[in-house]
């Protein structure tokens, strides 16, 4: 072969060189193109461009008012549920919650069989009209009372049965014998509930010894006068002061909250009691009425 040959040879296999050459750069451009020209939004292996942030963000009127209601009901406890003849049962509670509440209290007794009752004395007389005592009675005597409103007494097995951990259970332990105290403990460890309970006395001894068995379960003591707010104040065991609202003044709530305890107040029933207290700026308080107060607390709380 000539060296013409040769060199038209050789041009020709720089020529198919240079085209694949060509067409691999024009393929690795399309490539390109298709898998990242929008900035990643076909390639799984890529984050596109956020554009839903702004509708990921927005909340819905409804979502809304549902943590309006939540924030106006974490200052509410409604007393034995609402006022009336059937206080301490179903119905009340049930009205409680319908109107929003989210913490519910109940008295406990003891029966003579060891369970609780939902009563707010051992005597039975002023609930049911029955002269007895609930500790000295059995069960089966208990099913057989009614309360004023017609209601069976209701223990406290059902209420958490009814309404599970859908709200907070403040628990009034009336008398604070280790055999009140036991069965307290045994119920509310039965029903997994130590979250959901504030366990709540007018005596210190019901809630010190508590500490050691729910440590983590908040405690309201409830006083009658300046000296036991004052001894509170020093215990560690007290999460939360409640008072009467004779009590109800700035300097009880300053002196509660340099102490790091919540300041609550008993029975604001009144809409001029409930402003009074959120205008003061109370943590929370207790009402027959939860309607009433939820609304104010919507109007009026500032968070």
């Amino acid at each position: 072969m000539d060296k013409t040959a040769k060199r038209r040879k050789a041009d020709k296999r720089k020529l198919r060189v240079i085209i694949a050459l060509l067409l691999l750069c024009v393929a690795a451009a399309v490539y390109i193109l298709l898998h990242f020209g929008r900035s990643g939004a076909d390639d799984p292996g890529i984050p596109a461009e956020d554009t839903s942030t702004e509708e990921s963000t927005e909340i819905s009127a409804e979502d809304e008012e549902a943590i309006a209601a939540g924030k106006a009901a974490s200052h509410v406890y409604s007393h034995r549920g609402s006022q009336g003849d059937d206080e301490l049962t179903f119905a009340a509670y049930d009205r409680a919650i319908e109107a929003g509440s989210k913490f519910i209290e109940a008295d406990i007794v003891v029966s003579g069989s060891g369970t609780i009752y939902l009563a707010h004395d051992d005597h039975a007389l002023e609930m049911t009209g029955y002269d007895g005592y609930f500790s000295g009675m059995t069960d089966a005597q208990i099913s057989e009372l009614r309360t004023k409103a017609g209601n069976n007494i209701v223990k406290l097995s059902e209420l958490f049965g009814r309404y599970g951990d859908s709200v907070t259970y403040l628990i009034d332990i009336k008398y604070a014998s280790s055999r009140n105290i036991t069965a307290f403990t045994e119920i509310v460890r039965e029903y997994g509930l130590e979250e959901n309970v504030i366990a709540a006395s007018f005596y210190f001894n019901a809630l010190k010894p508590l500490e050691d068995t729910f440590p983590d379960m908040t405690k309201l003591i409830i006083c009658t006068d300046q000296e036991t707010f004052d001894v509170a104040l020093g215990l560690s065991y007290v999460d939360i002061i409640c008072v009467p609202k004779e009590m109800m003044t700035a300097d009880n709530l300053g002196e509660a909250h340099s102490h790091e305890k919540g300041f609550s107040v008993w029975t604001l029933n009144t809409e001029e009691e409930i402003r009074e207290a959120i205008e003061l700026g109370v943590d929370s308080y207790f009402t027959d009425d939860s309607g009433l107060a939820i609304r104010l607390e919507k109007e009026l709380r500032s968070e």
